[in-house]
């Protein structure tokens, strides 16, 4: 007992200076939501499968109609999750030379629906920062995902734009278990030799090292300056030892009632090329950007518009592909927000890269999306929704809709 005691009054001697001398600010959200969910308008043809499964669906599941969903099983329904606690820290009475003050980050996630415990660790850097400059290196929230917010008026609920063809890079969409025909000509979309349907996957993460809007930088360098209204920053990133490279660069002006912003992404994949139905594409270099502006034209009505071009995330998850255009509103009247979005997708893949239904057929990738639902504010932090959300693809296996409700706490 007495060493414990010991132990417990040294760590308190030793942590006072750091409470003390630093400014720590606790911070998150805490949400829930369910969602009713239907692929492909119900397909019985359809069922739930694992891309990791090869053609067997060791693990078979249920017909794709409509299903109520609360948990982040899959991937594009609550696929960022609202849930997390972040810690800063800022070292203000410990100036050093040229102003600069020590400052550090620490975020990572949880889940409502079973309380599981902690997720996936988001950021945790330390750096140095003064009026007009700022170092930072670490794991860090990527410039090309941070600028999802500027965009979206519904991230972390099930009715973003990212994942679902609404216009924003990320993950697989609505993945289909396929392989190459004989000649390696044409990717044939396959049934399962039991039960004769073709396998889905809904959702599948992909490590693209923040090129695109669901992904984290580790063991990034990130050097940012600040002239008025003007922010400009780049971050870096080279691994010998997970034989990557590549970051982000971001550009953007603001005022009162204007944003501006011009975002680029790089990834040099290396040898660690992104597989996709065991086959690893043909290269390995990705570039992504976007350029976007928001304009407050009343002080409760904000209006934004983005133009984006991915060779990563794309919405068909393609080597080659796409380009995206998404619209946006964000309406407050009192108590009640409407807001929504509507986005295309243009994909740039190869003819040989297409797939081919069941029947033969040459399958098109560009897609619509939509989004429109309403938030009551229950006080200033906090608010309850519903909305709808939709994608119309000329793959009919991407089709999606959802109707979701929930509530979000801010702290």
């Amino acid at each position: 007992m007495t060493k414990k005691v010991l132990s417990l009054a040294v760590t308190a001697v030793l942590a006072t200076p750091l409470v003390t001398h630093a400014d720590i600010k606790l911070y998150g959200q805490i949400g829930a939501e369910a969602a009713s969910v239907e692929y492909a308008e119900g397909n019985e043809d359809l069922v739930r499968g694992n891309m990791a499964n090869d053609l067997s669906f060791t693990q078979k599941s249920d017909d794709m109609g409509r299903q109520t969903l609360t948990r982040d099983r899959y991937g594009n329904i609550l696929n960022d999750g609202p849930n997390l606690i972040g810690l800063d820290f800022d070292l203000n009475d410990q100036k050093l030379a040229g102003g600069l003050i020590p400052h550090a980050r620490y975020r990572t996630t949880f889940h409502t629906t079973d309380n599981t415990g902690l997720g996936p660790g988001l950021e945790a850097w330390f750096g140095l920062k003064n009026d007009f400059f700022q170092l930072k290196y670490g794991k860090l929230r990527g410039a090309y995902r941070h600028a999802k917010g500027l965009i979206d008026p519904w991230i972390y609920t099930s009715m973003q734009a990212r994942g679902s063809g609404g216009g924003m890079s990320g993950g697989r969409h609505n993945e289909v278990h396929w392989n190459w025909n004989d000649a390696g000509d044409q990717r044939l979309v396959v049934k399962d030799i039991d039960t004769g349907k073709v396998g889905i996957n809904p959702g599948k993460g992909i490590d693209t090292s923040g090129l695109v809007h669901s992904s984290d930088i580790p063991g990034a360098l990130e050097l940012g300056v600040t002239f008025g209204q003007v922010n400009a920053r780049v971050q870096i990133m080279a691994d010998d030892d997970a034989d990557k490279s590549g970051g982000n660069a971001e550009l953007k002006y603001t005022t009162d009632n204007m944003s501006v912003w011009l975002l680029g992404a790089y990834l040099d994949q290396g040898d660690n090329q992104l597989a996709a139905g065991g086959n690893k594409w043909n290269n390995d270099k990705y570039r992504n950007w976007k350029i976007g502006a928001s304009y407050k034209v009343i002080p409760g009505l904000k209006l934004a518009l983005q133009y984006e071009d991915g060779e990563l995330g794309a919405f068909d998850n393609n080597p080659d592909g796409g380009k995206y255009i998404i619209g946006s509103f964000d309406y407050r009247i009192h108590n009640i927000t409407l807001a929504g979005w509507v986005a295309n997708y243009k994909s740039d893949i190869d003819e040989k890269l297409r797939l081919t239904d069941i029947d033969g057929k040459r399958l098109e990738e560009d897609a619509l999306s939509w989004t429109l639902g309403a938030k009551y504010h229950l006080a200033k932090n906090a608010h309850i929704f519903a909305g709808y959300r939709q994608t119309d693809s000329d793959n009919d296996y991407r089709d999606e809709n959802v109707f979701s409700v929930g509530g979000l706490y801010k702290f």
